[in-house]
């Protein structure tokens, strides 16, 4: 029997590297965002019987994905749930529209009541590298696999800057709450950039799958999709990091 896993946390997070370490192994076969672009309604129902095996339901491009590493032996199916930290919010981050449109409670409670389902929740911790890696993609419209200019420069203002951290932050709160409910696992970026072998070590452990071929497969060195630090890529850094460390927002902070 096909069991179920779900990788969740924000967007920018390092989830894509995360998602191709697992579709290595045999046994994991693991699906990108599939409910992203999908209607607001429909999302769930598009996740639960993608979950299910039928295939169908998913565009061309997750479908194709998929069934390359989908095989009758595959003991694991997943698929990565993200959600967005919107600066697009009055009085709390829970009121932002886009987290109603990624129906990010109803996420939460559908999950929460699929006590099987394992959750690997992948958390950012550097606020100033997330911050660098969310404006950098949304300037150039480079997501994934390609390097940003080293010659670029972006200003990001600080207001919005401190109102999307607050939802980052918010955001990975509410998902934390899973642990109570759901087999869980907490990945820090941070750590698997570094130490990527131990990092996959204990998600296969974390899954029961077999370990004892890790060193026979080839998961590749994580690359950031920027060569030079922070400072160099973003105009107002010093500002920045004033601002951030006077409010104690250096660094991720998740509440339960």
């Amino acid at each position: 029997m096909v069991r179920n896993f779900v990788i969740v946390g924000t967007q920018r997070t390092g989830s894509t590297a995360l998602y191709h370490a697992l579709n290595f192994h045999p046994d994991i076969a693991c699906g990108g965002e599939w409910t992203q672009h999908i209607t607001w309604y429909k999302k769930l129902l598009v996740a639960q019987r993608a979950l299910g095996g039928d295939f169908t339901v998913l565009s061309p491009r997750h479908r194709e994905r998929v069934s390359k590493v989908f095989h009758e032996h595959t003991q694991w199916l997943g698929f990565k749930l993200l959600f967005r930290s919107s600066d697009k919010w009055l009085l709390h981050p829970r009121f932002a529209p886009p987290l109603w449109v990624d129906r990010l409670e109803d996420s939460l409670r559908w999950v929460s009541h699929r006590y099987d389902m394992h959750i690997i929740h992948i958390v950012r911790q550097d606020a100033i590298e997330w911050l660098k890696s969310k404006y950098l993609a949304s300037t150039t419209g480079l997501y994934a696999k390609h390097n940003y200019p080293d010659d670029l420069k972006v200003h990001i203002p600080l207001r919005e800057a401190l109102k999307r951290l607050h939802s980052k932050n918010w955001v990975d709160s509410r998902l934390a709450t899973l642990s109570k409910t759901n087999p869980y696992l907490r990945v820090y970026y941070e750590d698997f950039l570094h130490h990527n072998h131990t990092v996959v070590m204990s998600m296969l452990q974390f899954l029961q799958c077999d370990t004892s071929r890790l060193d026979e497969i080839d998961y590749g060195t994580q690359q950031k999709q920027s060569n030079r630090e922070a400072a160099a890529y973003l105009a107002n850094y010093d500002q920045l990091m004033a601002e951030l460390k006077n409010r104690g927002l250096l660094h991720a902070q998740l509440c339960l």
